[in-house]
């Protein structure tokens, strides 16, 4: 019987070479299109201190808009890159459950879109506005979590990283055609629970947020199983 030791020492084992499978070259891409986008937003901010941002915009734009497209740009070729690569059925003949694999996977993307909007969202506090930075950073990547878990799903089902990427996209051009009609409810993806509409009470606007949230995760999840149950029809997706 193995120790807990030996247990925990494999299983971040195969986390890291999980991460690393799947990133490769990914973080440097990311790290350096959060830099330059951080960087003109901030010399913008500079030379022109009459539009900068407030505690809501900067929420919006420096951390839920890049970490949403953070979440697509990650998850849009989970399955496509070994299906070009011709190591998907492989995957699927291991000893190790293609579950486990396939989870280690998302873990790693979600580990890596919590560091991001954290990061983004100190950032911005420090350099743009002043807000509630830990609670902004998690409301941003309940979003983003939602997003990478539905791309995961479209790129089960499409033979394309792009056409799932563009599903992805889709659904967010219709949560922001729709934002004026939502935003100011509960049903909201990026809803804000530390900023209440008119004249709705702090706490009752608070609690709605903190069900919305659970429920967007959950949703996250719910797209993870669907994706999960589907690969066992693998012979539809190679």
């Amino acid at each position: 019987m193995l120790s807990w030791g030996t247990i925990i020492l494999t299983f971040l084992r195969h986390f890291y070479l999980s991460g690393k499978i799947l990133f490769h070259r990914k973080l440097w891409f990311m790290g350096a299109g959060i830099i330059i986008y951080y960087g003109i937003l901030y010399a913008l901010s500079v030379f022109r201190p009459g539009d900068g941002f407030s505690s809501e915009e900067a929420l919006r734009v420096l951390v839920e808009a890049p970490g949403t497209v953070l979440a697509i740009y990650l998850t849009m070729d989970l399955v496509a890159s070994e299906r070009d690569r011709d190591t998907l059925e492989i995957l699927f003949s291991t000893a190790t459950s293609h579950y486990t694999i396939w989870a280690m996977r998302i873990l790693a993307v979600t580990c890596v879109l919590l560091i991001s909007t954290m990061t983004m969202s100190m950032l911005s506090y420090y350099l743009f506005a002043e807000f509630p930075y830990i609670w902004g950073g998690i409301n941003a990547f309940v979003a983003a979590f939602f997003i990478a878990c539905m791309t995961f799903l479209f790129s089960v089902y499409c033979r394309s990283s792009n056409a799932a990427a563009m599903l992805a996209v889709g659904v967010l051009v219709v949560v922001l055609v729709t934002s004026n009609a939502l935003e100011q409810t509960p049903y909201f993806l990026f809803m804000n629970p530390l900023n209440p509409p008119g004249l709705v009470d702090e706490a009752v606007w608070f609690e709605r947020g903190i069900y919305n949230r659970l429920t967007v995760g959950g949703l996250g999840c719910l797209f993870v199983f669907s994706a999960f149950r589907r690969m066992i029809y693998r012979e539809k997706i190679l």
